[in-house]
């Protein structure tokens, strides 16, 4: 195995441990390139600071979701579109977001215990940036 390919899926496996299931499917890993993934890390990295002082930022919410979601990672997209509902229940463009995300995942609804859930998960992952090991 070369270096760059034990290294993407360490990066993988990291990311789905730290993340929970469905967050970077092997499939998913295999099609990404590491510049991929780092750009894609870069991105998600800065909406998250971009949160830590504009905690009700929407669209950049949005914008995480919609990461998410491109590369195949909807499950965490839906904590993202949870905490912006929270937020702004009346977009529209929030409720197709969340119905797309759990409809890649397999689900056909779900309960507002869950959102919540999931909205204060992603207020934790947002708050704990730079905090961590």
């Amino acid at each position: 195995m070369r270096y760059w390919t034990g290294l993407l899926i360490a990066v993988a496996f990291d990311a789905a441990l730290i993340a929970g299931p469905g967050v970077l499917t092997p499939e998913r890993a295999q099609q990404a390139s590491f510049a991929e993934l780092q750009q894609v890390d870069r991105r998600v990295d800065s909406l998250m600071q971009h949160l830590q002082e504009q905690s009700g930022d929407v669209d950049a919410m949005l914008a995480i979701a919609r990461i998410y979601t491109a590369h195949g990672w909807a499950g965490d997209a839906i904590g993202p579109l949870a905490r912006a509902l929270q937020l702004d229940p009346y977009r529209r463009d929030l409720w197709v977001a969340l119905d797309r995300a759990l409809d890649k995942v397999g689900r056909e609804q779900i309960t507002d215990a869950e959102l919540t859930r999931a909205a204060r998960e992603f207020v934790s992952a947002f708050e704990m940036l730079g905090h961590g090991c």
